[in-house]
């Protein structure tokens, strides 16, 4: 599965045809402020999600909580500990009280069988806080999980330099792809029909599974031109599968196409000095590109042209790690060690 492969055709290129979205003033994303702001973590935020409908939202922080809240009133609705392996990163399956969970830190193993338990994926009940499977194969921490829109697959990347795909139906990885990490990030991304799983591995370069054929490795592989090797803190595809962001922790994200790798944009200014990784997000209409900053703000640049939006928002304490966009509503999330929800404000 790793070996690096000569672009073929890709099945998805006359399947997935640009369409232009809405005026981002219509919807009114250009204009937005604090609508609450949630307080129920006591450390680091690690990463958000939203269910498919937009109804809930989910925060996994270095305290090793859980929270999910409702997007209709703004409250949490639940809260479950994980003291024992802590929460990296954790994602909705189909079922919104159920989530998978990567940990945070082990159990104290230094390797072998010891490192395969500590760092298992875990597939986890909030309605009665168990474990109901656990995915075994990581043997480092892992760095990115993303869980396909439509199946009950997921895919997960370690800094064990490894690509796993799993199904939520049986503990056995299903396919597994090694690279070189060069001590960089990496980051995983499902396009919105299910159809590709894009990773941003090797400080940038991008590989393009087709998802019902991954036994046959990358469709396509792209260096896009990044400079110098990036951490890849975060993949997103545009709402129509056209583009491809890439959040790194220097200070910089990039949008790429989809289908070549060619360079579209790229946006800058954030505060990023410290090398903490930074999330970025395209707006539900792919209009914006959004992403946090280290000095607390939230930074909006329009995407054809990198253009920044008004000035950069304030609204946290630390650094803004975690961000994502609801799916249904005019609603963004970003974190910290609190989460602010941003509305649009009337003008």
């Amino acid at each position: 599965l790793g070996a690096a492969v000569a672009p073929l055709a890709s099945p998805f290129r006359h399947t997935i045809k640009y369409v232009a979205p809405p005026s981002p003033s219509r919807l009114g994303m250009e204009h937005i402020g604090i609508g609450r702001v949630l307080r129920e973590h006591t450390a680091r935020i690690n990463s958000l999600d939203f269910t498919k409908d937009g109804e809930l939202m989910l925060s996994a922080g270095e305290d090793d909580r859980l929270c999910i809240y409702s997007c209709q009133s703004g409250t949490m609705q639940r809260v479950v500990q994980c003291p024992r392996h802590g929460v990296s990163v954790a994602r909705f399956t189909h079922d919104p009280l159920t989530v998978i969970c990567a940990s945070r830190r082990g159990t104290g193993g230094q390797g072998g069988a010891s490192a395969v338990e500590d760092h298992a994926l875990r597939y986890h009940s909030l309605h009665d806080n168990t474990y109901l499977r656990f995915f075994r194969g990581h043997t480092a921490d892992v760095l990115s999980v993303e869980l396909s829109p439509k199946e009950d697959l997921f895919a997960s990347v370690a800094a064990d330099g490894t690509l796993r795909t799993w199904d939520l139906r049986s503990p056995s990885c299903a396919g597994k792809m090694s690279f070189d990490t060069g001590g960089l990030r990496s980051a995983l991304a499902y396009d919105p029909q299910g159809l590709v799983l894009a990773a941003g591995l090797c400080g940038g370069l991008v590989k393009l599974f087709d998802v019902r054929n991954l036994a046959n490795g990358p469709f396509s592989t792209f260096a896009p031109p990044l400079g110098e090797p990036k951490d890849v803190a975060s993949l997103c595809f545009s709402w129509d599968g056209s583009m491809l962001l890439l959040g790194t922790a220097q200070g910089v994200a990039f949008n790429v196409d989809a289908f070549t790798g060619e360079l579209i944009q790229q946006y800058s200014g954030h505060a990023n000095g410290g090398g903490v990784p930074l999330e970025a997000c395209f707006s539900a209409d792919g209009a914006l590109v959004m992403s946090g900053s280290e000095d607390g703000t939230l930074w909006r640049w329009r995407t054809y042209d990198a253009m920044p939006i008004s000035v950069p928002l304030p609204g946290h304490h630390g650094a803004v790690t975690a961000i994502r966009c609801n799916p249904t509503r005019q609603l963004v999330a970003s974190a910290c060690m609190h989460v602010c929800l941003w509305l649009p404000t009337v003008r």
